[in-house]
C-alpha cells in the first residue's frame, strides 16, 4: 500500500486518457453522452466519483482491492513455502510498472485482472477444499464484481464460478450464493437500468475491420482468378452511407479500428443502418472471410503482437491535467510532492524505454500453454477450471480485438498469481 500510495501521489490524481474522459462525461452529463462501457464500470465511476466529483476515490478504492488481493496471494505463497513463486509475484506481478500503472488508472483494465487473478486463485483454493471458507469468500466478495462486469468480456468468468458450485457440498453452496448471486443481480439491473443507445456489440466491430482491411490497396495488383476480394453486396452496405471506398480505405489502420468510426473527418461506419451492418456480418461468415483467410490469420497476429509489446494506448501520466478540464471534477493535479515522486516518474520512465520486456505478458501465457499441456495427461479438474478460463480468455483476445490496446492483454500479465499457485503447489498442507 506504502508504494502504491507513493505512485499514485507521483501521478496524483491518477492515470487518466480518452477512456478515462468519457466514462466521466458519461456521468458529468447524466448519460446524455455514452462511452459504452458495461454498465457496471458506469455505476461504479457513478457511485465513487459522481458523489464526490473527485477522480482519485474511484482510482483510490481499485488500488485498495488490487493492493488486498496481490497481498492475500503473496502471503499465501509465503506460507506455502513457495518462495521462488512468491518473489516472482511480488517483484514482477504486484510491483511491476504495468500493474502498479493501470491499478491507478480510471480504466477497468487493470481492476479487472488483478480481480481476476484473485478471483481463480480462491476458486482453485475453494475447489481444492471442497468449501468456501472466510478468507475465500471475503476476496471473491471483492474480486467477483470486477471480474465479471467490468470488462465485455468478463462475463465467461463466471464458468469456473458456476463449475465451483457444481462440486462444492450443498451446505458450502449456500456461502458461494450468498458471495456470488448479489453480483450477478446487480449485474442484470445495471444492463436493464442503464442500456445503451448505440451498443457497439462484439461480431460487427470485428467483421467491419477486417472487411476493410481486405480492401487493402496492393500494388502488385494480382488477385486469385480474378475473383473479388469481397462481395458486390458487401461493397454496397460499406458505402450505403455515402463514403467511397477510397475514402473509407484512407481511414483503415493496421492497428486501430478506430479512425473508421471515432475520427470527426472519418467515414464513421459505426453510422450504418441495422440492414447495412447485418449484411457486412453475413457476407463476411459466407464468403470474405475464406476468401481473405491468410489477411485475416496476418491481421490477428498483428494486432496481438503490438498489444503485447505495449505499443499502444498507455497515456502519459501527465495527461490528467489536459482531461480535468473537460470535466466537472473538483480533482487538481500534483496536490503534493513526496521524495519518491521524481524516483518513481524516472521509474516509469524507465520501464517505458523497456516496455517491451517489462510489460511483455509473456510468462503468463507460457504458463497457460504449460498448463493446457499439462491438462492433457493430467486433467485435474481444479487446474481445468484455472487454466481453462485464461485459455478461453486468450483465445478470445486474440480473435476479437480491433486495437492493439495493450490493457487488452494485462489479465495475462497478472495471471501468475493464480496459476503459479494452481500449477505449481505441491506441498501436502492444507491450501
Amino acid at each position: 500500500m506504502v508504494i502504491y500510495t507513493a505512485w499514485l501521489v507521483a501521478c496524483w490524481p491518477g492515470i487518466l486518457g480518452q477512456d478515462s474522459l468519457a466514462i466521466l462525461r458519461e456521468v458529468d452529463t447524466h448519460r446524455e453522452f455514452q462511452a459504452n462501457k458495461p454498465a457496471f464500470w458506469y455505476m461504479y465511476v457513478n457511485w465513487l466519483y459522481g458523489t464526490t466529483g473527485r477522480v482519485e476515490v474511484p482510482i483510490g478504492f481499485q488500488m485498495l482491492v488490487a493492493a488486498l488481493v496481490c497481498t492475500r496471494i503473496l502471503s499465501w505463497l509465503w506460507a506455502q513455502h513457495m518462495r521462488k513463486s512468491f518473489a516472482y509475484c511480488l517483484f514482477f506481478v504486484a510491483l511491476a510498472p504495468s500493474v502498479v500503472y493501470y491499478s491507478s488508472s480510471l480504466y477497468s483494465d487493470g481492476i479487472y485482472a488483478v480481480a481476476l487473478s484473485g478471483m481463480l486463485f480462491e476458486i482453485w483454493r475453494c475447489w481444492c477444499l471442497r468449501i468456501v471458507d472466510k478468507a475465500a469468500a471475503l476476496l471473491l466478495l471483492i474480486t467477483v464484481p470486477f471480474a465479471l462486469l467490468a470488462r465485455p468480456n468478463g462475463i465467461l468468468n463466471l464458468l469456473p464460478l458456476l463449475a465451483l458450485a457444481w462440486i462444492l457440498p450443498r451446505t458450502q453452496r449456500v456461502r458461494w450464493a450468498i458471495v456470488v448471486l448479489p453480483w450477478c443481480l446487480i449485474g442484470l439491473y445495471g444492463q436493464f437500468t442503464y442500456p445503451y443507445k448505440n451498443p457497439i456489440g462484439t461480431i460487427f466491430p470485428l467483421t467491419l475491420y477486417e472487411t476493410v482491411g481486405f480492401l487493402e490497396h496492393r500494388p502488385m495488383g494480382l488477385w486469385e482468378r480474378n475473383e473479388p476480394r469481397v462481395t458486390p453486396r458487401t461493397t454496397e452496405a460499406l458505402t450505403s452511407s455515402g463514403k467511397s471506398l477510397k475514402q473509407i480505405s484512407q481511414f483503415y489502420d493496421h492497428y486501430y479500428w478506430d479512425p473508421l468510426i471515432f475520427f470527426t473527418q472519418g467515414p464513421a461506419l459505426l453510422t450504418l443502418s441495422k440492414d447495412a451492418k447485418r449484411v457486412i456480418v453475413r457476407e463476411f461468415f459466407k464468403y470474405n472471410l475464406w476468401h481473405n483467410l491468410p489477411a485475416f490469420a496476418a491481421s490477428r497476429i498483428n494486432i496481438f503482437l503490438y498489444s503485447a509489446l505495449a505499443n499502444g494506448g498507455i497515456p502519459d501520466p501527465t495527461v490528467a491535467q489536459y482531461v480535468l478540464p473537460q470535466t466537472k471534477s473538483v480533482s487538481t493535479t500534483n496536490v503534493v510532492e513526496w521524495p519518491t515522486t521524481p524516483f518513481l516518474r524516472d521509474w516509469f520512465e524507465f520501464s517505458m524505454r523497456y516496455r517491451a520486456l517489462l510489460w511483455a505478458p509473456w510468462v503468463g501465457i507460457a504458463l497457460i500453454l504449460i498448463g493446457c499441456r499439462r491438462l492433457l495427461r493430467e486433467r485435474q479438474l481444479s487446474q481445468i477450471a484455472i487454466v481453462g478460463t485464461y485459455a478461453l480468455q486468450l483465445a478470445a483476445v486474440f480473435t476479437f480485438s480491433i486495437a492493439g490496446e495493450y490493457r487488452y492483454l494485462l489479465a495475462f500479465f497478472t495471471a501468475p498469481l493464480a496459476l503459479l499457485p494452481a500449477l505449481y503447489h505441491t506441498t501436502s498442507r492444507d491450501v
